[in-house]
């Protein structure tokens, strides 16, 4: 993930080993340390640049090197591999980290440059003027997703898309990785319909996302409800056009995945009878 994702945001992994190394803050909770993500934090391309050069200052002795891709997103190269477990940052926002930190081997050694890290960024000037205007301070980085870019990944790609659309990192680094053309994802179908060329396209849509991680259902139901209107209802109406050959919905949950396909000849089996959602759900449960 680490080196898919620099791949993605312009970086070249090289055959080095990497992780991501994203800027967060830990909020001490009664008898828990809880994770906020950098999508609170607002962090400035100044303040990444200047919290990485100490970083860089301090632990390059160590054969570490901080790289901040973007303000939010932090990349550490390391002079050897690191033998860890760790846990993707979506998995821990807002979590107890107690039971996420990394882990294997190197675990331990870890832990105690991760100590290090986190003194460091405590008393650093960026953190004490957000202190000052009242924010979130940057205390610590979330480690997870290492490894080198994998090798002949073109070779492997047994679907050839004709492109992709993402905002996703893994999605545009694999779609870098394999030489397939990547574009932002467009906010509706009906941009996207305006723009697409003939062949195969692969779009990424993780607007849920958010909220499902942060237990927002108000706003997880808004937002599925502008997917709703703003690409599931247009894409069908292409679809029973003939503008679309076919049409399949691949949905992701934390350990499985369903892909629901339809073409234009199965709009006409009207003797097809439709199931309610929950059917679905209990199929995607099970």
């Amino acid at each position: 993930m680490a080196a898919l994702t620099l791949l993605a945001d312009g970086g070249n992994p090289g055959g080095d080993f990497w992780l991501l190394a994203d800027p967060v803050h830990l909020q001490l909770q009664r008898d828990r340390m809880v994770l906020v993500d950098e999508g609170n934090l607002e962090i400035s391309t100044d303040e990444a640049a200047s919290l990485t050069a100490a970083l860089n200052h301090h632990f390059a002795p160590n054969g570490m090197t901080f790289l901040p891709t973007r303000p939010g997103r932090w990349h550490l190269r390391l002079a050897n591999p690191a033998r860890l477990e760790t846990h993707p940052l979506e998995a821990v926002i807002g979590r107890n980290i107690r039971s996420f930190l990394p882990g294997g081997p190197d675990g331990k050694h870890w832990h105690t440059l991760l100590n290090e890290i986190q003194m460091l960024l405590h008393s650093h000037p960026v953190n004490e003027k957000r202190e000052q205007r009242g924010e979130l301070t940057i205390n610590s980085i979330w480690l997870w997703g290492g490894g080198v870019l994998p090798e002949n990944l073109a070779a492997h790609h047994a679907h050839v898309w004709a492109q992709v659309w993402a905002n996703d990192g893994l999605a545009r680094g694999l779609a870098v990785a394999t030489g397939v053309t990547r574009a932002e994802a467009p906010a509706t179908a009906g941009e996207w319909l305006r723009q697409a060329a003939p062949g195969a396209h692969l779009i990424v849509l993780d607007t849920l996302r958010s909220a499902a991680l942060s237990g927002d259902f108000p706003r997880w139901r808004e937002n599925l409800l502008r997917l709703e209107n703003d690409w599931f209802v247009p894409l069908r109406q292409a679809l029973s056009r003939s503008r679309l050959a076919d049409l399949s919905l691949p949905v992701f949950s934390d350990t499985q995945a369903q892909t629901f396909s339809v073409s234009r000849a199965d709009l006409w089996k009207i003797w097809r009878r439709r199931k309610p959602l929950k059917s679905f759900v209990g199929e995607f449960s099970s």
